[in-house]
């Protein structure tokens, strides 16, 4: 491997696991040396993701238990593994020397709201205070300090950048609406009635309305940006497509706020960020599709009094794989953007 870095990925069978496989093939300077799956340990990579057996032909799946020390000397280590999993595997990666996980397990700071919001008990409780939460573009200056980033999801990357610019000027009520549209990709690999084929498509509807577990990251990292509490009513929605995340956000301006002033905090805010596009209307999920990018659009609606902001992204790249590579990056020293694309494809 020369002097690139190494990397593990625990839970390499998943999406996520397979996107950061995806993109790690074409990163300069990171390389894969072990990857685990334990409900298919001994199989190859190739065997697994047949689009991705051209790179890692040979590459072995590992279970965690028996791999955990040889893991641990790797520069990076990726969890992709499910909520409730990924705080019980960190008992094993303790010894790492940078951990990105991909789940939810680590982004709540209030154990309590965990345990209320996910409907299960903690693992490693004494070890929160340790995680900064991974989204570049609000915390880069904490990320760049630490060695345990925990992940944003999907649905929370794609509303905090919507609404961050708005809160950290503070043009806008701190109670915010948000509906989010996600493609199927977003409940994971696993077998489920509701993502049959006969049901999925051609199909659309809302579920976990006002209960959403991305709902109290979304709360707490934008209260952090305001200064103060903000209070989000979030409604997800699946419809039939395979990846993406289209956010709208709703919110009430303050009085005195105006399109220009709107605008000017967007600018401020985002345009030295290399993943994030200002659009002058709103955008398609197809201009993101397979790129860390997140497209954003801000409409005044100075009639209600209200701002109306729409952001795009792919729910695997910059709402999974590509956003805990961005962080990766960050927190080893690289170039922010190495070996993520920038560009979609399309149609």
């Amino acid at each position: 491997m020369g002097n690139n870095r190494t990397a593990a990925i625990i839970g390499a069978s998943g999406y996520s696991g397979a996107e950061l496989l995806r993109l790690i093939a074409h990163h300069p300077e990171i390389e894969i040396a072990f990857v685990t799956a334990d409900s298919q340990v001994g199989r190859d990579v190739g065997e697994i993701h047949p689009h991705l057996a051209v790179h890692y032909r040979g590459l072995i799946t590992r279970q965690l238990e028996a791999a955990a020390r040889e893991i641990s000397s790797c520069d990076v280590v990726f969890v992709a593994l499910p909520h409730g999993e990924s705080c019980k595997a960190y008992s094993l990666l303790r010894d790492s020397r940078l951990i990105v996980d991909l789940g939810g397990d680590f982004r709540l700071k209030d154990l309590q709201l965990y345990e209320r919001w996910y409907g299960c008990s903690h693992a490693a409780t004494e070890n929160l205070s340790e995680w900064c939460y991974g989204l570049p573009e609000i915390f880069r200056a904490e990320l760049s300090r630490t060695k345990r980033v925990a992940n944003p999801g999907c649905y929370a990357t794609a509303i905090i950048l919507a609404a961050a610019p708005l809160l950290a000027k503070q043009l806008v009520k701190p109670q915010l609406t948000a509906i989010g549209l996600s493609g199927t990709s977003g409940a994971g690999k696993g077998l489920k009635e509701n993502l049959h084929f006969s049901h999925a498509d051609e199909n659309i509807y809302a579920y976990r309305v006002t209960d959403h577990q991305h709902t109290p990251e979304i709360e707490q990292a934008l209260s952090v940006v305001y200064g103060g509490e903000v209070l989000v009513s979030f409604t997800p929605h699946v419809v039939p497509m395979t990846r993406g995340i289209y956010a709208t956000l709703t919110v009430e301006l303050e009085p005195g706020a105006d399109a220009e002033a709107i605008q000017q905090a967007y600018q401020e805010q985002y345009q030295r960020e290399p993943f994030v596009r200002l659009c002058a209307q709103p955008p398609m999920l197809k201009q993101v599709r397979g790129s860390n990018a997140a497209a954003l659009h801000i409409s005044t609606d100075i009639r209600l009094g209200r701002a109306v902001v729409t952001c795009a992204i792919d729910n695997l790249v910059k709402g999974a794989a590509g956003q805990a590579l961005q962080n990766a990056n960050l927190c080893l020293g690289l170039p922010e953007t190495l070996g993520l694309p920038q560009l979609g494809f399309y149609p």
